[in-house]
């Protein structure tokens, strides 16, 4: 009997493991920015201070980075709607040998 006592004791003990106690809980000590950093030298601040406005300076510039990236994307993708608009006639007689007409529906094939 006392086996099982022991037993059912554990069991109550693993579970107790996690279970938050409300009683137990301290309060957390509100830290001021000035007590964060009294310890901090004249070179670290400055660095503090540097890393600070290189890590804005980034937020700000990768969204304008993607803007001119996805121009490039969208030109790639932007060919068939402009095929329209070419001279064939005048591309055809600057690029193609003699025997050859550029129309729309040879102009992406590979001439072997």
């Amino acid at each position: 009997m006392s086996q099982e006592g022991e037993e059912k004791s554990k069991k109550t003990n693993f579970w107790q493991r996690f279970h938050i106690k409300k009683q137990h809980k301290t309060q957390i000590e509100v830290v001021t920015i000035q007590s964060l950093f009294r310890y901090a030298t004249i070179p670290e601040l400055f660095y503090i201070v540097l890393g600070t406005i290189a890590s804005l300076a980034f937020g700000v510039c990768l969204p304008l980075a993607l803007i001119p990236f996805g121009a490039m994307v969208d030109s790639f993708i932007d060919h068939a709607t402009n095929l329209c608009s070419f001279n064939l006639t005048s591309l055809t007689q600057q690029y193609c040998p003699s025997n050859v007409t550029l129309t729309s529906i040879n102009f992406y094939t590979i001439i072997s």
